[in-house]
Order: C-alpha cells, then structure tokens, then sequence
C-alpha cells in the first residue's frame, strides 16, 4: 500500500456521528462531529451519512488526495461481510436489517463495516494505549457500555458477530430490565445513564445535599457535567454512586478478565474522562476479584484517542481491506 494512502472512517452512534480522514500512518487530516438525527428516522440517518461522506470527499478533492476506501462502525452485530445490521441495536431499533455498504455504494469504493465498539478497540489497539499489546478488552461507557474484544492482534467477533456484548452480561438478579429487553445487564448498573438515574432518587431523601442543589441551578436538569461537579467537590450522594459504579463495573471486567486473561483492559467514556482517579480504583477492585493468574500482568488503563477513536479504527479497518486487495 502506497504510503500516502487516506481513507473516510464514520463512526455512527445513537446520539453522535463522528468522522474524518486518516492516513495511512494514522494521522488525522480532517475530522467532525454531528448529532444523529434519530427523530429523522432510517432515513434521515442515511441521508447524513451519505451527506457526510460527500463533504469528505469534496475536502480530498481540494486537497489534491485520493481516498482509497471507506470504513464505517455501527451500533449492533453487523455481518462485515455483508454489511447488514443483525441486531442487538437497542439504542436504534429501527437500524436493524440496515446494509451499510449499500449506503456508500454510490462512491464506487470498498466499504468496511463493524460493531462501533469493536472499531474503539481496534484503533486503540493499532493506533492508541494498546498499540504493543496483542490482547485486550475494550469498554466504553457512556449512556450504555459498549465493548470490543481483540485477540492476537484481531478482532474476536465471535460465531455470529455478536462478541464483546460485555455491556449485556448479566450482573445481578434484581430483576432491573435493560432497554435491551434482558434483565440485570452491566448498563442497566455501571452506565452513565444508571447513575444519573440512581442520583434522581438518592437526592429525594437528601435534601441538603450539594448535588441536589446544583441541580436546582441547572433548572432541575440533571447531566454528567453536574454530577462530577458534585463528586469533585466531595457530595456524598455523587461519591456514593460512583464506589457503587465501580464496585459493578470492577465485577463485570473481573469476569471477563477470568475468561480471556487479556494485557490490557482499555476505558473510555465519560465515566473515566472527568478523574483518573477511577480507573485505579477499577483496577485495584479488579485485581481483588479476578484470580492472581489472570492479573499478574494486567493493565487497566484509560483510553488514548477519546471520541476520535471510532472514525480512527473505522478508517483502519477500510485499510486492511484495500491491503487484501493487493495482495
């Protein structure tokens, strides 16, 4: 592969869509962000995409550089031969049966497509903190937990694309139903969402609390920057709910750390980007639980490429598709 090649990654989430083109060696020459229109329906969203990928293009045009594929990372189990979305897409229900090479067919270049959170993880691996280990875990937690598993260098996807659902592991037995329709899964515990929802009914019964009344100054609307704002400046409630988070959080990756006995246990997501004083706290919990063997030589460690890292693994992935071509 010509060392000047560049490629279009997208990274399609429920709420965001980010984008932008890289080379070869990695580096970023453009990138954007835009809301993802949910409200527009399958529809809308593909006519963003496709929107998106036009403007890219028009900036490779008056750059005077070639793109030499696309790559594209969605929410869901996605056949990367086929391009279609299988399922598991409780965010965007309607993206189901969605082919998103089909999308960007009119651009007569190849496609590449995966589980976005399978792309986080490759381009963390490839490009970011994991770039010298072989097997890692990925998880980014935000509104829910996403999760991508690298094996030897490889996204592990399992019999049916379906690997890495470490968000959907089954954590307790409360009988707390996720938006996946299953019960008891990791995010219904340990996302940002859960612990927004656990602040709104521990702030009824403490109405002095400082978390409550940081709300009251927001116009009682509750989000993740006020909550941190609250937990850095030593709120109980905020505190409380952020041991709790972690001691879930911790569980879940000790479980999956006994499975496959990964280097390396990469976090992303708002849950981490505020204090770095979580991820050691993960760690050390992480360690008490998981078996000696399997942490002797583990590293959790806080992802590198924030939410640039779906449209970077994306954009790699189209990469190694060009590079089986010319094989």
């Amino acid at each position: 592969m010509s060392p000047q090649s560049y490629f279009i990654g997208i990274d399609l989430g429920a709420s965001q869509i980010k984008y932008g083109i890289v080379s070869s060696e990695g580096k970023v020459l453009t990138r954007g962000g835009r809301l993802t229109p949910q409200k527009s329906g399958r529809r809308g969203i593909i006519n963003t995409l496709v929107e998106i990928a036009e403007n890219l293009f028009k900036f490779a045009r008056k750059d005077r550089i070639k793109i030499r594929a696309i790559g594209v990372g969605s929410p869901g189990c996605i056949d990367i031969k086929s391009g279609k979305v299988l399922g598991s897409c409780p965010n965007l229900p309607f993206w189901v049966g969605t082919n998103l090479k089909q999308i960007f067919r009119r651009f007569s270049l190849p496609v590449a497509s995966d589980n976005d959170a399978n792309l986080m993880a490759l381009a963390e691996a490839k490009r970011g903190v994991a770039k010298n280990s072989h097997n890692i875990i990925c998880l980014t937690i935000g509104s829910g937990i996403g999760g991508g598993i690298i094996l030897n260098g490889e996204i592990f996807r399992g019999s049916g694309f379906a690997a890495g659902e470490i968000g959907h592991t089954t954590v307790g037995f409360s009988k707390e139903k996720c938006r996946c329709g299953a019960f008891d899964c990791l995010e219904t515990y340990a996302s940002v969402n859960s612990m927004l929802k656990m602040s709104q009914r521990l702030i009824k019964t403490n109405q002095g609390s400082l978390l409550r009344n940081l709300i009251r100054k927001n116009g009682n609307r509750l989000d993740l920057e006020i909550f941190f704002q609250a937990f850095r400046k030593k709120d109980k409630i905020a505190q409380k709910i952020v041991d709790h988070t972690c001691q879930i959080l911790s569980s879940g990756i000790a479980n999956v750390v006994n499975i496959l006995n990964p280097e390396m246990v990469v976090i992303g997501g708002g849950l981490v980007e505020v204090d770095s004083h979580i991820i050691k706290k993960i760690e050390k919990q992480v360690k008490q639980k998981a078996f000696a063997t399997a942490t002797k030589n583990l590293k959790i460690e806080k992802a590198q490429l924030g939410n640039q890292a779906g449209f970077i693994g994306a954009a790699y992935l189209a990469s190694q598709l060009t590079s089986r071509y010319e094989e």
